[in-house]
């Protein structure tokens, strides 16, 4: 015990009150800020701004929209009514025979008329959706979306839209565009009106090349998706029209208003579900309803986080035997969580929910530390027959410099967190250091004073409360035999056999060019690390994957190069303009912008038609779809339906070889300009279409366009590839016509101007929220200072993607140089603490051999879940924290085996067996009471629907199972083996 431990001990006794009152105050100040916690679930502020796949998909979202899609299915049900049976079909078909992973396909694919019949359903496969109630139904489900708060609505994407219309041809030769519905819906009292409105839909939609294959779901007999044009597309025989789907689009603004709108959403579609979900499928993915969802089922579940929080109770209270052993120690741990919670919410520090876990973290260490320190005042009351008061001071003389050091070592293992480019990495080090520092306050001092301030009757003379259990002595006992004697081989064979196991599920001894540990899959699931495979929100994910190309975003900036395009002003000639300054005459030179030019067009169709037949791409969409369908329709020969021969850019070989159409039969020699066809084109399409109808695709100045498509999977091998093949399509086509007059998405070094995100001179424009505020600045006459990004440097010449597919992507490239670095940087500087605490390399050598041993054990539990592709469990950015977390609990318990080591052998005049089963018998009993506590206390986060709280808890769970094993048997023998100073002495 030195002088600061005596001093310290001494100070907080005398000033106990005022250390109370100073506390409950500080707890009630920081509690008040609570209110102020901003969770949001934003993958844009997940990596910094700087981050060429952040700064794209930012660019691309605030330019074009469709940074936030949410998607809505509507299929009908092939079985209505019955007993459930869609249950049944997933029970009966579950498992593969062969390779005993799971069956992904949802309880619609599995259905077939005998299970419905069983089930007492009935079989209704021959109904389509061409029936007035249907696609008034999807018409309502539009109207109530777009009435939602932060909606798009000029976006939207249905049959419903109001962008969305049957394309054709007028009489006289122009175009033609005419809604699909009627504004007032199908008609319900005149069949013979509603079956023409119906014909005009199917028409407009079925025959439109673009639209068909995203909204809407033609099916064969065997159940399979029909592909647009494919044999029998047209034929309701071969293929029925079984479904239709709305794609909505929210203003980012919608991410600090996630729980009052996802509540309004679930709403919209619980009451669609209670109407028609007998016949209908009604399905909802999307990012913005996928994230909100999160913070929605983490709300939904406060009462699992106070289940855990009472078991914690209950055992502390059997542990400690009494109420005061646990509730004083939980007062402490309380007002940490509280005070660390205040503090997120004063700074205002955008949160998301894996941030859950700090509070759950904070309960554990926190509880950790007061079993030790409550065990210590029951042993120092009894042992030495002293006053409370005493056995406080004691107890906090003797407890706070192991348990300094064990904080300062969870401290580091925070610490090296923050030098991770993840928001809520950084968020888990700063708040996580922050609550450690108050947990000598708050639980190591104030435990002991309240538990001597109100020591309740008799508590000096019944010794029972300190007497060590039968299990307690029984175990340290057995365990001091088995380290001592041959039996030692089990606890050594069980390392030996966590470590073999976890070699061969990383493949370390297999390593790649990619990966040293090819076995650990590092890339993100989204669905899967966000959601468990049978909730309710994965469900939906995976049906919409069967009956939609895909629901993952993924979209591609493009613009015209300066060099090629320099937009330059249009001329003026009233004198205000200098002489010889370059302009733009709209009647000598030739429209402005890359979307004018027939070779960037050709190159952009050439690009979606690439990227279209990618096995994991299951649909594109771009400006150049219009112009196809423009060409198509002015290029078939009058009298004649569209010809999908002409659904192509006229580009000059295009036109070449389709000299019948846009040849001139007088003059044979004479061959059309492609730029100036794109250019007309362009003009009819501008205007035949209402203001907006083409800004979600191409800006005006026609400069700046966007290909926004889908992704058909969240396989983290697959979007990681799929990343990769882009790019590498863009490095091989660098030269090809077309290519090299734009730039596509954004690569390192690039500086960007940010299309709406800036700061406006009126101050009420910065400080509202709304979507649209640069336009509000220049209402308000106000300066707009746009915001410059310099993308930073990260070693890369490829191009980078935006969408969800982009986010992906970024967190796959962090997460695959620190989960090994990040670790490791934690070891070394746990290494450099604990050496320079403890005065001894060769203790600090102990504890840091030991956590490399947890740390495989984790990259092991990582490769497992991989090699059965359960993606909640991988080591994906968001589980890699655990690595770090895990090493700075797994050391306190080998901080305090050590410490109660070498203050038994000086006890016992250097008896190391005699001291090494009192250390047992105490501390090995507190730190085995411990990890029960907390294994006990994580349970409730298995229980939600949150995987990555359940992958948390696993990662954390099974890092605590193996410190006990080394806290309580290695770390002794390896102490014994190599007979450090520090414990041993000099001699």
């Amino acid at each position: 015990m030195n002088n600061f431990a005596k001093s310290y001990a001494a100070f907080t006794i005398a000033n106990r009150k005022l250390i109370l009152a100073l506390m409950a105050f500080f707890t009630l100040f920081m509690g008040y800020f609570i209110q102020d916690l901003d969770i949001r679930n934003d993958p844009d502020t997940l990596l910094p701004e700087t981050n060429r796949y952040v700064a794209t998909n930012a660019y691309g979202e605030q330019k074009f929209g469709f940074g936030n899609i949410m998607v809505v299915g509507f299929v009908l049900k092939d079985c209505v009514g019955g007993n459930d049976p869609y249950s049944d079909a997933d029970e009966i078909i579950n498992f593969d025979a062969e390779t005993g992973l799971r069956i992904n396909e949802s309880a619609p694919v599995k259905m077939t008329k005998a299970i419905c019949e069983n089930a007492n359903g009935t079989w209704e496969d021959s109904a389509d959706v061409y029936q007035p109630w249907f696609i008034n139904m999807v018409q309502k489900a539009h109207n109530d979306m777009v009435a939602l708060k932060h909606s798009r609505g000029n976006n939207f994407m249905d049959i419903a839209a109001q962008k969305i219309k049957y394309m054709g041809t007028s009489e006289d030769g122009g175009l033609k565009f005419e809604r699909l519905i009627p504004v007032a819906g199908i008609n319900i009292t005149d069949k013979q009106v509603a079956d023409t409105q119906l014909a005009h839909l199917k028409k407009g939609i079925e025959t439109n090349p673009v639209l068909a294959p995203m909204l809407m779901l033609k099916q064969a007999k065997d159940g399979t998706r029909c592909e647009f044009a494919q044999e029998g597309w047209y034929d309701d025989e071969t293929c029925k029209a079984k479904g239709f789907f709305i794609v909505g689009d929210y203003a980012d603004t919608v991410k600090s208003d996630y729980l009052p709108w996802v509540t309004s959403t679930i709403a919209l579609v619980d009451a669609i579900k209670a109407e028609h979900g007998d016949r209908v499928e009604v399905r909802i993915a999307g990012e913005p309803y996928f994230l909100a969802f999160m913070l929605y089922d983490l709300v939904q579940k406060w009462w699992l986080f106070a289940i855990s929080f009472l078991i914690v109770v209950a055992m502390l209270w059997y542990l400690n035997k009494g109420w005061r052993g646990s509730i004083f120690p939980l007062i402490g741990v309380v007002a940490t969580i509280i005070i660390t919670l205040g503090l997120m919410g004063f700074t205002a520090y955008k949160l998301t929910t894996m941030m859950v876990l700090t509070p759950m973290l904070l309960l554990a260490i926190g509880t950790g530390h007061a079993v030790q320190v409550v065990r210590r005042y029951q042993s120092e009351l009894h042992t030495n027959g002293i006053l409370p008061m005493s056995a406080a001071e004691r107890a906090i003389a003797t407890t706070i410099v192991p348990a300094t050091l064990a904080i300062v070592t969870d401290m580091v293992g925070f610490f090296t967190l923050s030098f991770v480019d993840i928001s809520f990495y950084k968020a888990y080090a700063y708040f996580g250091m922050f609550g450690m520092m108050t947990i000598l306050i708050t639980t190591t001092t104030i435990a002991p004073i309240l538990m001597a301030m109100f020591p309740g009757k008799n508590t000096q003379v019944d010794a029972s409360i300190v007497e060590a259990s039968k299990f307690e002595k029984g175990m340290a006992k057995t365990l001091t035999s088995v380290i001592m004697g041959k039996m030692k081989i089990i606890p050594i064979g069980m390392v030996v056999a966590l470590v073999a196991w976890s070699a061969v599920q990383t493949k370390v001894f297999e390593p790649t060019v990619d990966s040293p540990m090819p076995g650990v899959e590092v890339g993100i699931n989204y669905s899967r690390a966000a959601f468990k495979y049978d909730s309710d929100a994965n469900i939906d994910l995976r049906r919409l994957g069967e009956v939609m190309p895909g629901v993952i975003s993924v979209n591609i900036p493009i613009k015209g190069k300066v060099a090629n395009f320099p937009m330059l002003p249009a001329c003026s000639y009233d004198g205000s303009q200098a002489p010889g300054t370059p302009c733009w005459d709209e009647d000598e030179d030739a429209p402005q912008g890359a979307f004018n030019n027939a070779e960037v067009m050709a190159a952009i169709e050439k690009t979606e038609d690439w990227m279209r037949s990618h096995p994991n791409i299951g649909f594109t969409g771009s400006y150049i779809q219009f112009l196809k369908i423009v060409n198509m329709l002015m290029m078939t020969p009058e009298g004649e339906e569209p010809n999908l021969k002409y659904f192509h850019v006229p580009n000059t070989a295009f036109i070449e070889k389709n000299m019948d159409v846009y040849g001139d039969k007088e003059d044979p020699t004479w061959v059309p300009d492609a730029n100036e066809i794109v250019t007309g084109f362009n003009g009819l399409l501008e205007a035949n279409t209402n203001a907006g109808d083409l800004d979600s695709f191409v800006a005006k100045g026609w400069n700046e366009g966007v290909i926004m498509g889908f992704v058909n999977t969240m396989d983290p091998v697959k979007t990681h590839q799929t990343v990769k093949d882009i790019q590498q399509w863009f490095v091989d086509n660098k030269d090809e016509p077309g290519f090299d007059l734009v730039t596509w998405g954004f690569k390192s070094g690039d500086v960007t101007t940010m299309p709406e995100a800036g700061v406006c001179s009126v101050d009420s424009v910065n400080e509202s929220n709304s979507p649209t505020k640069r336009q509000d600045c220049a209402n308000e006459n106000g300066d707009w200072v746009a915001k410059v990004v310099q993308i930073e440097d990260s070693g890369t010449t490829t191009m980078a993607v935006g969408g969800f597919l982009g986010a992906t992507e970024a967190t796959h490239d962090v997460a695959e140089v620190e989960y090994i670095k990040s670790p490791l940087v934690t070891a070394l500087a746990i290494f450099i603490v604990a050496a320079l605490i403890f005065g001894s390399p060769l203790v600090a050598a102990i504890l840091t051999s030991t956590l490399l041993v947890t740390l495989f054990g984790q990259y092991g539990l990582g490769a497992y879940y991989t090699s059965v592709e359960n993606w909640s469990g991988n080591l994906h950015f968001a589980t890699l924290v655990s690595l770090s977390i895990a090493m700075g609990l797994g050391v306190d318990y080998g901080i305090y085996m050590i410490s109660r080591l070498k203050e038994e052998m000086a006890a016992t005049g250097g008896q190391w067996v005699e001291s090494l089963q009192n250390t047992l018998e105490t501390t090995g009993a507190a730190v085995f009471a411990s990890i029960v506590v907390l294994l006990a206390s994580f349970i409730p986060l298995l229980m939600t629907q949150l995987a990555n709280t359940w992958a948390l808890g696993i990662f954390i769970s099974e890092a605590l199972i193996i410190d006990v094993v080394l806290a309580l048997t290695i770390i002794p023998l390896l102490v014994y083996i190599f007979k450090p100073k520090y414990v041993f002495g000099k001699k």
